[in-house]
């Protein structure tokens, strides 16, 4: 079959979008839903991801992609804080509060500066950007590693980045009574990084030896992902986070084996109208789409609200994009 957008897998890129409705789950899941839903898949599988397809055999090439790398994700990072900072500036007046506590919330309260550099967990709307910053970071290290000839690091940087993250989530969780740990680990140095580093070592070594082989990861994969959603439920031991985190991260390896393993089909329909980067932005907007929705209805039903706002962030998206395209296809008749 014919390959198109320089041969992107569009059934992963679809994928994506089902690890966004698992992103929304997770945040919009609450003391009001008798089902909380944590299912834990989703943002490994998108450290991964970028690991993987990070990779090539060819050095200077690799150079180049290390640092597109770094453009993309600073890209990303800046829209999402530009998004955010703007809708929280008009929420602030929605809300009844003045610019003095909207400055006060943003720059003092949640510490910036060491969300950026921590990525301690903040409280204002677009909380999700801790992931954008922690990619970005993640990007930096790649780079460096790239740059320097030290990729070998990597051997030592997943067990001991993913050790440091067990310790704290798991030992210091049980023993010292506190999540603080974990909130300062869930980040790019503890998290991001050797899920990163993982991807990028599963694409280095080439698992997919015979084609067949994905059929296994599929199965091995699925097992994970319902062992992490149905171990919160049945087993419910003190250091379940710890658990899931183990199966996610497990069931993410798996499963883009998977779709690394299936053929690309002709996706010229798909890349024109919705683009590649639908899943992102989706991401990007949810929480703001969330808290709009909030003020006009109200979803007894978990799955069906996080539904609803995976419509409608891709609807902004969608309409974003195809003005767009609109945009430039009048820019070429000009031109002509």
């Amino acid at each position: 079959m014919e390959i198109f957008s320089k041969g992107r897998n569009v059934y992963l890129d679809l994928f994506k979008f089902f690890l966004c409705f698992l992103v929304i789950a997770i945040h919009l899941a609450g003391e009001s839903y008798s089902h909380f839903p944590l299912y834990r898949l989703a943002v490994p599988m998108f450290f991964i991801i970028s690991g993987y397809f990070n990779y090539t055999s060819d050095a200077a090439c690799l150079e180049k992609k290390s640092l597109a790398f770094i453009k993309r994700t600073a890209k990303y990072m800046i829209v999402g804080f530009l998004i955010y900072i703007v809708f929280d500036f008009i929420m602030c007046f929605v809300e009844g509060h003045g610019v003095g506590y909207y400055f006060t919330t943003l720059f003092y309260e949640d510490f910036l500066l060491e969300f950026v550099f921590l990525n301690r967990p903040i409280t204002y709307t677009g909380a999700q950007l801790w992931f954008l910053i922690a990619l970005f970071v993640v990007s930096f290290i790649h780079y460096g590693l790239v740059k320097f000839n030290k990729l070998h690091y990597y051997k030592i940087i997943i067990p001991a980045c993913y050790a440091i993250y067990f310790f704290f989530a798991g030992y210091m969780y049980l023993f010292q009574d506190t999540d603080m740990p974990i909130r300062y680990t869930r980040n790019a140095w503890f998290f991001g990084l050797p899920n990163f580093a993982l991807g990028f070592t599963l694409a280095k070594f080439n698992f997919h030896k015979r084609s067949w082989y994905k059929y296994i990861y599929l199965v091995i994969g699925v097992l994970f992902y319902f062992l992490q959603v149905s171990e919160y439920k049945i087993i419910r031991t003190e250091n379940i986070s710890l658990e899931m985190y183990v199966s996610s991260v497990l069931s993410a390896m798996f499963l883009l084996q998977f779709f690394v393993g299936i053929k690309r089909a002709d996706c010229r329909f798909y890349y024109k109208w919705v683009g590649k980067n639908g899943p992102f932005y989706v991401y990007i907007f949810h929480m703001a789409v969330a808290v709009v929705l909030s003020k006009f209805f109200s979803f007894p039903n978990l799955m069906l609200k996080c539904a609803v706002v995976l419509a409608v962030s891709f609807a902004i998206y969608e309409t974003v994009y195809l003005l767009s395209l609109l945009r430039r296809h009048a820019k070429a008749k000009k031109t002509v």
